[in-house]
């Protein structure tokens, strides 16, 4: 199985976009076969990152620190989460939120969905 494969980017041209969010996933889990993990970068703009990710079931997002507040949405599947010295289990339907430089792995108990939303402090606001 490849390791993993990183999409297209949407950046914001006016104020708001608007992203069907049935449709990403559905084009992401057509687009995963063959790899362990995939993700497309939804938004990209001013220090605001929001990236859908399919796991495999056993793949995972190894252990590390984001510059700023993070969430993750489990939209479809069942994840294991350590953040920091706590480990837990996080089903579909759950959202687990942590703050900046927090060390944090996730690994998928079955294939599982993701939104991931990414604040980066050190953003001058301009993409």
């Amino acid at each position: 199985m490849a390791k993993h494969t990183y999409l297209r980017t949407h950046d914001l041209s006016g104020e708001h976009l608007l992203i069907d969010l049935g449709e990403a996933v559905t084009d992401l889990h057509s687009d995963s076969e063959g790899q362990d993990r995939r993700g497309v970068t939804l938004v990209k703009q001013g220090g605001l990152s929001v990236v859908l990710t399919h796991l495999h079931a056993g793949a995972t997002l190894q252990e590390h620190a984001a510059p700023g507040a993070a969430t993750v949405q489990v939209l479809d599947g069942r994840v294991h989460a350590r953040v920091g010295d706590q480990e837990m289990e996080v089903p579909h339907g759950r959202v687990l939120a942590f703050d900046s430089n927090v060390r944090h792995s996730i690994e998928a108990l079955e294939d599982s969905t993701l939104l991931l939303t990414l604040a980066d402090p050190g953003s001058d606001g301009r993409s």
